[in-house]
C-alpha cells in the first residue's frame, strides 16, 4: 500500500540553515531515510510558506493570489510517499520523523489511491518544480467507490494529457476520514483518527509541476478542483543545492 505523509510544523520555530541545530535536524532526516530505506518512493522538502501562491476558484475565472490557501500557524513543510504493507507499518516508520517530536509538529498519513512519478532519478530540475496541492470541500465523489469518482478521474486524465510534460508527478488520496495524525509528545506516541487540520485539508491529492513560471501558472489554472476550491502552489526546495 502507498501512503502520503504530510509533515506540518510552526515555521516561526524553524531552525536556521548553517546553524548546529539545522545540521542536527538534517542528520535526523538522513537517519530516518536510512531506516525507511526502500519504503520511501517519493518525497520533497518545500520552500517557506512566504513563497506560496494560490489558484482560487471563488470567482467567475480562476485567479492566482500571493500567499497560502489558509493562514494557519502550522504549515506543510514537506512530504513523503511511503510503500508499506499496512497503516500500522507506515505509522511505525513516521513516528521516527523529527517533526513528530516538535512542540507544534504533526504528521498526517493518508492512503493513496494511485501515484505516478515520471521524473528521472534524482528528481530532475528541482529549481523549477512546484508542489500543487488540491484543496476544497470534500464530496462523495472523492470516494473511489462512489459512482461520481469516474467523472472526476476522467477530468484529471484529460488535464494531465493537456498539460504535457509540465505535470511530472502526482497522486490521488482517499477521503479525509481515512487520515491518521501522528505526534510524539514527551516520548509518548499519539495517534488519532482524522486529518491534521480541516483548514489545510488536501482533498483530492497533488501534482508536481515543472516548467517556466509562465507555464506552471498556465497549467495550475487548469487543475480540476471542487467548486469554490483552490490549488496551493509551493516551490520545492533543492536540499542538495
Amino acid at each position: 500500500m502507498h501512503f502520503l505523509v504530510l509533515m506540518y510544523d510552526d515555521e516561526t520555530a524553524a531552525t536556521e540553515p548553517g546553524t548546529p541545530e539545522f545540521d542536527a535536524e538534517m542528520e535526523a532526516y538522513v537517519a530516518f531515510e536510512e531506516l525507511a530505506g526502500g519504503a520511501i518512493v517519493g518525497g520533497e522538502a518545500l520552500q517557506p510558506s512566504a513563497t506560496t501562491r494560490t489558484v482560487r476558484h471563488d470567482d467567475a475565472q480562476p485567479r492566482i493570489t500571493a500567499g497560502p490557501f489558509a493562514e494557519v500557524a502550522e504549515v506543510l513543510g514537506g512530504y513523503y510517499l511511503l510503500d508499506a504493507p499496512s497503516l500500522d507499518d507506515a505509522i511505525e516508520l513516521v513516528r521516527h520523523l523529527p517533526v513528530a517530536s516538535q512542540p507544534s509538529g504533526a504528521i498526517e498519513v493518508r492512503p493513496v489511491v494511485q501515484w505516478f512519478d515520471g521524473r528521472p532519478e534524482g528528481g530532475g530540475d528541482r529549481d523549477t518544480q512546484v508542489l500543487a496541492t488540491i484543496h476544497g470541500e470534500q464530496t462523495e465523489a472523492d470516494d473511489p467507490d462512489h459512482e461520481g469518482w469516474d467523472i472526476g478521474a476522467a477530468e484529471h486524465d484529460a488535464f494531465i494529457e493537456g498539460a504535457g510534460d509540465v505535470v511530472v508527478a502526482g497522486g490521488v488520496v482517499h477521503p479525509s476520514d481515512t487520515a491518521t495524525t501522528v505526534r510524539r509528545r514527551d516520548g509518548e506516541l499519539l495517534v488519532t483518527d482524522g486529518p491534521f487540520s480541516e483548514l489545510t485539508e488536501v482533498v483530492g491529492g497533488f501534482y508536481v509541476l515543472d516548467g517556466t513560471a509562465e507555464l506552471v501558472d498556465e497549467v495550475a489554472l487548469q487543475v480540476p478542483v471542487p467548486a469554490g476550491g483552490a490549488v496551493e502552489l509551493r516551490p520545492i526546495m533543492d536540499v542538495d543545492g
